[in-house]
């Protein structure tokens, strides 16, 4: 009798405990909205090189923690370093080229400044006897005229005469000789003068060179840009996701070599039934659930509600394959983790509940 009572108390208890049950699920279906098909998310930042080439190295494994600016990838750049140093030797050609001219001309103007110095001492020179043979003549007409005079008056003699007029014919003969060496000494000044011209052929070779050694300093400084492209550095500080690519395979620009995200921003994406995304509004708490921490609740806040379905985006998940049949869509909501659990990672699964009536505290 007292066995039997027991058992009828148990089965009071259990069919009890089974209402009460049933009621808190049905309580917590008309307050909640439950997606048990989330998935963690992150930026992933695709790193990929700006120029074709063969990988050298990959200087990080998956799981490392990485700054701003560290190297990640090295491409091999064997062929760009041969062509800067072509290029180099080409610059230091030039220059020497340039200077070897820069001596020339220096040297071929020292030498027309002391001949232009020399022709003019020269020219210089002969005007003075030019003046000096001038000044003589101009006696030896005085004195001819003297002579003539006194030969006509027959004071004199015809030789004394004669000799007097011989002296004026012969100075008068100089003279003429003095200027046209004054002349000849003039157009040798000029000639030195012209050669002046060969100084501007120098200056125009000097331009040249000048452009030519631009152009190969502008083909250094591109090759040097493209050596940078060789090394591919990270552009945020993150943590390496996964690599794609390794050591000796050849990619091509815009080839994605390895991932990475930054392990302080995560957040849940959810595909919530279009029938209950009414119940979801930006600002709503949210209970978070994952599988891989299942004795311990995170909480959360819906931070985005989408305004596409998964037919307009084209995204299938798990949960919504047999919804697809019966023509019901999703739409993403975007949730913010408050506490995050230790060791999140992209894709990682979790149940969410979202709250309907804030009001009420279940948790």
């Amino acid at each position: 009798m007292k066995l039997k009572q027991t058992l009828k108390f148990l089965i009071c208890i259990g069919l009890l405990g089974s209402v009460l049950l049933a009621a808190y699920e049905i309580f917590f279906w008309f307050t909640h909205v439950y997606e048990n098909d989330a998935r963690v998310q992150t930026d992933l930042t695709k790193i990929s090189a700006q120029v074709n080439g063969k990988i050298e190295r990959v200087l990080v494994q998956e799981g490392n923690s990485v700054r701003e600016g560290q190297a990640l990838v090295k491409l091999a750049d064997d062929d760009i370093r041969i062509r800067v140093k072509a290029l180099q030797s080409d610059l230091g050609l030039k220059k020497a080229e340039k200077k070897k001219l820069l001596a020339e001309k220096y040297v071929f103007e020292a030498e027309l400044q002391s001949q232009l110095k020399t022709q003019k001492e020269v020219i210089k020179l002969r005007n003075l006897e030019y003046s000096s043979v001038k000044d003589r003549l101009a006696l030896a007409e005085k004195n001819l005229g003297r002579v003539n005079f006194l030969y006509q008056k027959e004071l004199i003699s015809e030789d004394k005469f004669m000799s007097e007029k011989d002296k004026v014919l012969i100075l008068r003969g100089e003279k003429e000789l003095k200027q046209a060496r004054i002349d000849v000494a003039r157009q040798e000044y000029q000639q030195l003068k012209t050669t002046n011209k060969k100084v501007e052929v120098i200056l125009e070779r000097i331009k040249i060179i000048e452009l030519e050694q631009g152009r190969i300093e502008d083909n250094i400084r591109l090759e040097e840009v493209e050596l940078t492209y060789r090394h591919i550095l990270s552009p945020i500080n993150g943590m390496i996701g996964r690599i794609h690519r390794f050591k000796g395979e050849y990619v091509e620009d815009g080839n994605t070599i390895l991932s990475l995200h930054n392990p302080k921003v995560f957040w849940i994406e959810a595909y919530v039934d279009e029938s209950q995304i009414r119940h979801v509004a930006r600002g709503k708490s949210v209970l978070i659930d994952f599988e891989s921490y299942p004795f311990e609740d995170f909480y959360g806040r819906v931070e985005h509600v989408g305004n596409l379905t998964t037919a307009q985006t084209g995204v299938k998940t798990s949960s919504s394959k047999s919804s697809f049949s019966s023509g019901v869509e999703r739409v993403p909501v975007k949730i913010s983790i408050s506490n995050s659990p230790p060791n999140l990672t992209p894709g990682m699964r979790a149940s969410v509940n979202i709250r309907i009536y804030e009001n009420i505290k279940l948790w």
